[in-house]
């Protein structure tokens, strides 16, 4: 399916453009975040652990821990940039340092490949939530580039890096896909399923200050989580 690997592409190169006209602190978008957060919780743990313990038996349980451990470490270097947090290198004029860029790079490649097979690539519910969790990510990736200086042509090429990571990601499992059994993908899609249970229990705690819900953030996760039960049954 050549349209997702282009909705990968052009999603953070729409948030740097969206970033230029919104505030990136916006309610709106911490409404979001609890929303797709809970949404994607809910379309792992209903729909795409069930099939793949069903497939690939008690095993994949160790790639779901090392994804969700592998997410851990980048999260050591991109400082939460993949759940929507922006305050990192604060500084106006403060580069952003490559290793961030490096670990989001990897955050998106890990993420993209299990795409490769169609029977994921397919499923319309977790593609969906996978993508409601990368627009906050992108908006604030184009926020700290904005801020860290990057408003020109050395802002959209990062973007564009960045942009390509989860394409890279999708050509890759298919070359994979295509040496190799179909077990590589069971696997990599457990990693990076691990990886998006780190992030999505972390957005929803984590949405709101002091880690309190208010009324409005505690709505967007049940309606998130309840909209998953609707499109997964």
């Amino acid at each position: 399916m050549i349209l997702v690997p282009v909705l990968f592409f052009l999603l953070p190169l729409v948030a740097g453009a969206m970033v230029r006209v919104i505030q990136p602190s916006a309610p709106w978008l911490r409404l979001l975040l609890s929303f797709s957060g809970a949404f994607l919780l809910g379309v792992v743990f209903l729909h795409m652990l069930p099939e793949l313990y069903e497939e690939e038996g008690a095993g994949i349980g160790l790639w779901l821990l090392a994804g969700f451990l592998f997410q851990v470490v980048l999260e050591f270097f991109s400082h939460g940039i993949e759940h929507g947090h922006i305050h990192l290198h604060g500084a106006r004029g403060l580069a952003l340092p490559l290793a961030t860029l490096i670990s989001l790079c990897l955050h998106s490649f890990t993420e993209g490949m299990p795409f490769a097979d169609p029977a994921v690539a397919g499923n319309m519910p977790f593609l969906l939530g996978v993508l409601l969790h990368k627009m906050p990510m992108a908006i604030a990736l184009a926020a700290v580039l904005q801020r860290s200086g990057g408003t020109g042509w050395s802002g959209w090429f990062m973007l564009v890096i960045f942009a390509l990571a989860a394409p890279a990601g999708i050509l890759v499992g298919d070359l994979a896909r295509g040496a190799m059994d179909g077990h590589l993908l069971h696997r990599m899609l457990g990693l990076a399923i691990g990886m998006l249970l780190h992030i999505s229990t972390t957005i929803i705690f984590e949405s709101a200050p002091e880690h309190r819900f208010n009324a409005a953030r505690f709505a967007a996760v049940i309606v998130g989580a309840a909209i998953a039960l609707l499109l997964v049954h």
